[in-house]
């Protein structure tokens, strides 16, 4: 009876009043319990207005959905012995950092990923992040014998801020020396066929992890291979032979672009642009069906390509240069036909040493709409908006990210966490006891 009181007595009090003390909670997991204590709570935490009214401190547009980063600060390349200290130690020495961005309501200092979830075992202590997608981190997991470094991948997918953790079957390999060398997270959310990515429809409001698309390249015919993990069977498709890779090699981000329900990865194809500019092609994985294609790109690329999505939805392949920007933007009313724009580079930090060009000073990865993240070496992050032709500064330098560091795998963690609320909350009606648990 006096917890009903004290609800009410809450509930009475104004918007600005609330906002000050939900502002003073601490944390996204401490308001996602309080979020669904009853369901007067729940309506009002899937409010957008109020959401974007408690969530102001961690900048605006672009840069208020840049969360963090996760990154391994151990390399990963000997297994056999991360596989020695998971043994003589006791403690983690191996788990993946959280860096918060500057006002990230995941906390302001660094952190462990484990801190994150509540775990009875060190399965995701010694972990390497390999991407972020919708709030799921996929992870590259450190087996437990050596006996199954040669023989399979073994991979987790894990929720930071809702706790949810997938570790998946051992991707089993015939033969040797296979190299895993992209991958897509999908989504309950992208089944769109229009590239609007509107929230999941399905009856509990969430993004849920459905399904992990992997190629993986054989060295022994040197062939890429394509495999599909479905969450809802627990299962790994049987490998598909998707490029020739004597001819043809990833290039850009590893981690594919969602658009108009497929995954897409960016191909160059190596014999042909030995003797012209750059030819690129798009592999791309149905979401569903899996079903696989190849498809030439009607341009030549150049510079560093990425493949990213537009502002207003479209697909697009942006070519970067010391300073300035190629993007190449299919066109939906004639597929066939994509417009070519050039951008300058805002003058964030100096401009490169023309002499040092073969030595990368900068990694670029696609990210919200519209927009590119930057890590420059030593100067810190930045965000270039495409359409605005702006860029600002997200954070300072995560690590000082010499040559030798540059290679190690860093992902930013980004999204809108009103939107985040809003698809975890908003179908809860009543407040199911799976949800008030996860939180406990």
């Amino acid at each position: 009876m006096e917890m009903q009181h004290a609800m009410d007595d809450m509930a009475a009090l104004t918007e600005d009043v609330l906002l000050q003390i939900f502002s003073l909670v601490g944390s996204v997991k401490d308001l996602f319990k309080f979020a669904v204590t009853c369901r007067r709570w729940l309506r009002r935490f899937t409010d957008p207005a109020f959401l974007r009214g408690l969530c102001p401190g961690n900048g605006e547009g672009h840069r208020a959905r840049l969360l963090g980063f996760f990154f391994q600060q151990t390399r990963f390349f000997r297994c056999e012995k991360m596989i020695r200290i998971r043994v003589t130690q006791q403690s983690s020495v191996c788990a993946p950092t959280f860096v918060p961005a500057p006002g990230s309501p995941l906390g302001l200092t660094d952190r462990t990923l484990t801190s994150f979830l509540a775990t009875d075992d060190d399965t995701f202590n010694y972990a390497e992040p390999l991407a972020a997608r919708c709030g799921h981190v996929l992870m590259r997991l450190v087996p437990r014998t050596e006996r199954m470094i040669a023989s399979s991948h073994l991979l987790g997918l894990c929720n930071p801020i809702t706790g949810e953790r997938h570790v998946l079957p051992p991707l089993e390999l015939t033969g040797l020396h296979r190299c895993l060398t992209s991958y897509a997270i999908i989504t309950s959310a992208d089944s769109d066929l229009d590239g609007k990515q509107r929230p999941s429809s399905s009856s509990s409001g969430c993004s849920k992890f459905l399904q992990l698309y992997l190629t993986v390249q054989h060295k022994e015919d040197c062939n890429e291979y394509f495999y599909s993990y479905s969450a809802a069977t627990r299962s790994w498709s049987a490998p598909t032979m998707c490029v020739d890779g004597r001819r043809f090699s990833v290039v850009g981000e590893r981690s594919a672009v969602i658009h108009k329900g497929a995954a897409h990865w960016l191909f160059i194809d190596r014999v042909s642009s030995a003797t012209q500019d750059d030819i690129l092609y798009k592999l791309s994985a149905e979401v569903g069906t899996a079903r696989i294609s190849l498809t030439k790109l009607p341009f030549g690329a150049g510079g560093s390509p990425l493949l990213c999505v537009s502002r207003d939805g479209k697909l697009s392949v942006a070519c970067v240069f010391p300073i300035h920007v190629r993007v190449w933007t299919q066109q939906d009313d004639t597929p066939a036909t994509w417009l070519r724009t050039v951008i300058r580079i805002p003058m964030a930090v100096p401009y490169p040493n023309y002499s040092q060009i073969c030595q990368p000073r900068e990694k670029w990865f696609d990210f919200n709409r519209g927009s590119m993240l930057v890590l420059y070496r030593s100067n810190g992050v930045f965000i270039l908006d495409l359409e605005k032709k702006v860029m600002e500064k997200a954070m300072d330098c995560l690590l000082p990210l010499f040559s030798d560091k540059l290679n190690r795998t860093s992902v930013a963690y980004e999204m809108d966490l009103v939107e985040f609320f809003v698809l975890q909350l908003g179908g809860c009606q009543p407040v199911p006891e799976k949800v008030r648990m996860l939180w406990c």
